[in-house]
């Protein structure tokens, strides 16, 4: 349902806001509708907080480390209260919902707070905020069910020629480390049509990667209830015509269906890369971790994935210094990482947060010994990425064309099927000449632990 409308005051809608946004991709989706809710109401937006007359954060806080950096950065930004034009400086998103209770009194400097839910409301809370109705603190609910709206207006603020899509909201997985239910509610999804009709819009706007995103892509429109499920969105997509990519993240190996499997195998515009935070591979620590899953059941899905996607780059995640983790446990991790599997691996170190089930273990595992051991899973990993790379050289393949490297004037960047972006490594072109945006094949002449080099063919 769209919201009520605001009234805004011609003096209001001329303020200038600057919006910065902090985490994860998803974070990025919810800035971009908060940006377009704004425009709607005909606020000044700009790239130069120190010109803002109202600067927001859109926050992270999923593990204390983020949440640090979340409140460092609105700190920073406070001070253009005093050396810039800023007025009003508002807290978004994960840290604002977390500390709820507390985070106005911690930081004083600030003078409106807005939850992980309604973003659309932004006006709103500003209006609220000039017109001191006293509603400076809006959609802070204990947990929020975020309803993404059918016609979700939004800003794309990455490159013109790719996009994320967020298909769903919240988790209901309850693993014991995350702290993902309690700060964005359950698992919500996006109707298909709503999601169906975003694509074909932007591909009239020349998008041509489009990144599915949620906390559990596996689960899509399992809320519903009706026997809609992920196959029947990537079906759906898979009718529209243009030459385009879907690439999926956050996918859960334990609901992922061999639906799924056949509809993305019969279309290749879906990118042969599967993105599948594992975690753990250690029985006993997955079980700790409540992922309702074992090693054999992963391997199990692994094997059926392979099976119908036998090219595909797998990007995966662990966790390091879990509190139950035995060195026993680590080293079964380090031999299945060492087996060669995956194109790309996170690694992160277990947090000890205030707000998760695995909080009542402790943190008994040290930082020195947690950076160790994700030091030897990256050493590992990188081994692999390396000799994976290498079979690449003297082949062909398709890359889209972001533009101008970021390394030097002197090389284009792009990307292949195989590498997201934000997260994975890049195709440095050092012979030829394209337009951003436009697929090219490229024949791979040399290859690094995460980039690879070639020349458009």
């Amino acid at each position: 349902m769209p919201s009520n409308p605001v009234s805004v005051s011609p003096s209001q809608a001329k303020k200038r806001i600057y919006l910065e946004t902090l985490g994860c991709a998803k974070n990025r989706v919810d800035s971009e509708i908060m940006l377009a809710s704004l425009k709607k109401h005909d606020f000044e937006l700009t790239m130069n907080p120190e010109v803002a007359e109202v600067i927001i954060v859109n926050s992270c806080a999923f593990l204390t480390v983020a949440s640090e950096e979340s409140i460092n950065r609105i700190l920073d930004l406070s001070d253009f209260k005093s050396s810039g034009n800023c007025e009003k400086l508002v807290a978004t998103g994960c840290l604002t919902q977390r500390y709820q209770d507390s985070l106005a009194k911690q930081i004083p400097e600030l003078d409106g707070l807005l939850g992980s839910n309604g973003f659309e409301k932004i006006p709103e809370l500003i209006h609220s905020m000039y017109e001191g109705s006293g509603n400076s603190q809006i959609s802070l609910n204990k947990k929020p069910h975020y309803k993404q709206f059918e016609e979700q207006a939004r800003i794309q603020t990455t490159p013109h020629h790719y996009a994320y899509l967020k298909i769903a909201e919240g988790c209901s997985n309850m693993c014991s480390f995350c702290n993902i239910p309690s700060i964005r509610g359950n698992f919500s999804s996006r109707t298909v049509n709503s999601i169906v009709t975003e694509i074909r819009n932007l591909t009239e706007k020349g998008v041509k990667e489009f990144n599915l995103i949620s906390q559990d892509t596996s689960s899509y429109a399992k809320d519903f209830k009706n026997g809609t499920g992920l196959a029947t969105l990537l079906k759906s997509i898979s009718k529209i015509e243009g030459d385009f990519w879907i690439r999926l993240f956050y996918c859960y190996p334990n609901t992922f269906t061999t639906e799924a499997l056949e509809i993305i195998a019969a279309d290749k515009r879906f990118c042969r890369y599967l993105d599948m935070p594992f975690q753990h591979i250690n029985n006993d620590v997955l079980k700790a971790m409540n992922r309702k899953i074992n090693r054999r059941q992963i391997e199990n899905k692994m094997q059926e994935i392979k099976s119908y996607l036998p090219d595909a780059a797998w990007r995966t995640t662990f966790i390091v210094g879990f509190p139950t983790e035995t060195e026993e446990n680590f080293e079964e991790m380090l031999e299945f990482v060492s087996e060669g599997h995956f194109q790309h691996v996170g690694v992160f170190s277990y947090s000890h947060e205030d707000n998760i089930r695995s909080g009542k273990w402790g943190d008994p595992v040290t930082n020195a010994l947690k950076n160790e051991r994700r030091n030897r899973l990256m050493e590992a990993q990188q081994k692999v990425s390396s000799h994976r790379n290498k079979n690449y050289i003297g082949k062909k393949i398709k890359v889209l064309l972001d533009g101008i490297s970021e390394e030097s004037d002197l090389l284009l960047q792009g990307r292949s099927e195989f590498q997201g972006p934000d997260v994975d490594g890049l195709v440095y072109i050092n012979e030829g000449t394209a337009r951003p945006g436009t697929f090219h094949n490229v024949e791979i002449t040399e290859a690094h632990a995460y980039d690879l080099i070639g020349r458009i063919v």
